[in-house]
């Protein structure tokens, strides 16, 4: 793809071994004080590619390259945290309801071209297909600007605290922020569904539903 007329050609592709230490520099531009995650994050991508093993499905880690410099990246996972809190027989069978996309990052010179934007696509895609329900984004409460770079791409952003709703196979659950500083921006990737905003006893919550099915009840 090429992002604007004149400019670099930016390719995405899964990383490949061996780009973990490229791959963790960019990552350590979104987040801060934790280089522990990001050297097991070098050794995972070092030897298994962008396809990395985890305890419940796979995270994926893709990369932006200028011909032969990594220049951008994203990580995505299954919520682990979610999934540690779900009955132990339904965690294989929940890794396809939601993605949640760990770090995004991109080189100083390759800002405002595009190359963002096309990771996230690219990721949204593989989720899609791989037939995952919701994707999930943690912001940092009072980022504004990043708030707004998702709400631009379809994302809705929660309240500080205020949970998401989403049907199962076993029926409704929710995920939240958990109160550590963050907010969540989610967005539906399959057709026919959406995000709406609602309030039961005093409390806002986001529900995903199918468009046609009726309005859902929810009880906090």
């Amino acid at each position: 793809m090429t992002d604007q007329p004149g400019s670099d050609t930016i390719a995405i592709t899964l990383a490949a071994k061996g780009d973990g230490q490229a791959a963790a520099a960019l990552g350590a531009l979104a987040i801060s004080n934790q280089a522990p995650r990001l050297q097991s994050l070098i050794g995972a991508i070092d030897n298994h590619g962008g396809r990395l093993p985890l305890p419940y499905g796979h995270g994926h880690c893709l990369t932006a390259r200028s011909g032969n410099a990594i220049i951008g990246m994203l990580y995505a996972t299954p919520p682990i945290r979610w999934l540690q809190s779900q009955p132990t027989n339904q965690r294989a069978r929940l890794t396809q309801a939601l993605f949640e996309i760990e770090l995004l990052a991109v080189a100083e010179p390759y800002r405002n071209r595009g190359t963002a934007t096309a990771l996230l696509e690219a990721a949204e895609h593989t989720a899609r297909t791989a037939g995952t329900h919701l994707a999930l984004a943690k912001i940092r409460t009072g980022a504004f600007p990043t708030m707004r770079w998702y709400r631009r791409r379809g994302y809705t952003i929660a309240a500080q605290g205020e949970p998401i709703i989403f049907r199962t196979h076993q029926g409704f659950t929710s995920c939240d922020d958990r109160s550590d500083g963050h907010q969540l921006a989610v967005k539906t990737l399959q057709p026919g569904t959406s995000i709406r905003r609602d309030t039961a006893r005093g409390t806002t919550y986001l529900v995903a539903q199918h468009t046609t099915q009726p309005r859902a009840t929810w009880q906090p």
